[in-house]
């Protein structure tokens, strides 16, 4: 079988890329190694940017019915509680909360609607050259080839580390899990950054009226190390009921516990190559302050779609001519992730992320500036400005 792209990975990059191309004409497959509908640990947070490419998708009328949290509280590791509200008349859609579960799988459906052809429920296990100037996968028995090939593989990027275009392991790494019987404000999303594990924190993301999203993430080598435990962090903190003002205290879990890796390192990766792309987490795009990743992933599924077009109209799909999609993802992610980071340093010692709570309980337009930037409305470079550092860490 031929193809003009074949797309590796069913997720929220490789489905936005695999529709865009196919609405604009070309022969697409998408692989997908799992069977949808799949689950995909994961915090389920949308940002605004992210539902703008939803929408691009032609699924605004779907994304209405997911949940759109009014009210971030947020903690630091000495228990100092900061909460924000939307002011009744802000009409704005700051981000939504939705299952990877259904995302996923409805991202994927609107590629096939578009023309894409997917196949699910089959594992790549080769890419390499073609004989006639393009490349060949094979998959599950079976053997493709297409003119250019865009490498989805999320965090672990198997595929993408194989080839040679990705070093060393996911930075972070989360668990989570489901809970019915949340008796807290359905509208209300919270953060909470832990003694044990900041700068990573532990999540309670609302996914209806009474389940929720609860989590906890941190650093990889932590882990590691046999430093610390993920699933105690968890318990501790659903057992925190002064913390979580109760909401936990009768909730049940309702599916299993899961871990997932983030890879949040843009330049560990090289994100293009002779008749290749590599998109969303592969390409290390997740946020290093947050680890929220589905917004990056979509954007760099459209960057990609959009190179990928403009290659097969000339038919240059050379490493060359592709580096035009690599300088667009860092004009793009570039500097945000650089702050993104650094930040992320400076507030690694709780010590010091208690004064900046200390800080944001005295000034309420820096913690909304601050909250701004955690759920991804405002860029981490906000925050660097001297003004605003010295507003941060002067109590």
């Amino acid at each position: 079988m031929q193809f003009d792209v074949a797309v590796i990975g069913a997720g929220p990059a490789g489905s936005t890329a695999a529709q865009r191309l196919a609405a604009a004409g070309a022969k697409v497959v998408l692989l997908e190694q799992d069977t949808f509908p799949r689950d995909k640990p994961c915090g389920d947070g949308v940002t605004a940017r992210g539902l703008k490419v939803l929408e691009r998708s032609g699924l605004a009328g779907w994304l209405a019915s997911f949940p759109a949290p009014r009210v971030g509280r947020m903690s630091s590791p000495n228990g100092q509680v900061v909460e924000l509200r939307l002011h009744p008349d802000d009409r704005h859609c700051y981000g939504r909360t939705i299952p990877r579960r259904l995302l996923d799988e409805q991202l994927a459906r609107a590629a096939v609607e578009a023309g894409a052809s997917l196949i699910e429920g089959t594992r790549v296990e080769e890419i390499g050259p073609a004989e006639k100037n393009g490349r060949y996968v094979n998959a599950g028995g079976l053997r493709l080839t297409a003119r250019l090939i865009i490498l989805a593989d999320g965090s672990l990027a198997p595929l993408t580390r194989r080839l040679g275009l990705s070093t060393g392991q996911p930075e972070m790494i989360a668990i989570r899990r489901y809970f019915a019987g949340d008796v807290g404000p359905a509208e209300r999303l919270e953060i909470h950054f832990r003694p044990r594990i900041a700068p990573g924190y532990a999540w309670i993301f609302p996914i209806n009226e009474s389940c929720v999203n609860v989590g906890v993430g941190t650093f990889r080598h932590y882990i590691r190390d046999g430093k610390l435990s993920l699933r105690e962090a968890l318990d501790d903190f659903i057992a925190d009921t002064a913390l979580t003002e109760g909401r936990l205290a009768k909730a049940e879990p309702a599916g299993p516990l899961q871990g997932h890796p983030l890879r949040m390192r843009l330049n560990w990766t090289r994100t293009h190559s002779n008749r290749i792309l590599v998109a969303g987490d592969a390409a290390g795009l997740v946020n290093p302050l947050s680890g929220e990743g589905i917004a990056q992933a979509l954007e760099s599924g459209e960057l990609a779609a959009s190179c990928a077009l403009a290659a097969l109209e000339t038919g240059d799909l050379s490493a060359r001519a592709l580096a035009v999609y690599t300088r667009a993802l860092r004009t793009r992610f570039g500097a945000d992730h650089r702050a993104a980071s650094f930040l992320r340093l400076m507030l690694g010692t709780p010590g010091l992320l208690n004064r900046v709570f200390n800080r944001l309980r005295q000034d309420a337009r820096l913690a909304l500036l601050i909250g701004h930037i955690i759920i991804g409305h405002a860029s981490p470079r906000a925050a660097l400005h001297p003004y605003t550092l010295l507003r941060l860490i002067l109590t």
